[in-house]
């Protein structure tokens, strides 16, 4: 019989456990910034589990990377649409 491989929502908790140590040596609002963080790979759970990769760390840090892309993004069309709304109103009182 071979081994079971644990799931990657359990690998992902026993990962986060060893980053206790760090975690401890942060400032107070950084730890939670720092939990923040780190929850986000749970967001992308199901993707990690069928990435099927051997360094669960690779799949935590690509969820996180991910997460931050996507708000990045948003941030920047809703910024670019303001800024396209002030300009269409500057051009309409010329």
């Amino acid at each position: 019989m071979g081994r079971t491989i644990p799931s990657f929502r359990l690998a992902c908790m026993a990962e986060e456990l060893r980053w206790r140590k760090f975690r401890s040596l942060l400032s107070k609002s950084d730890r939670k910034k720092f939990d923040a963080m780190f929850s986000t790979c749970r967001l992308y759970n199901s993707a990690s589990a069928n990435a099927a990769r051997p360094i669960v760390l690779e799949c935590i840090i690509m969820s996180i990377i991910l997460n931050d892309f996507k708000r990045l993004t948003e941030f920047m069309k809703k910024t670019n649409n303001k800024k396209t709304l002030t300009q269409d109103q500057s051009n309409e009182i010329r």
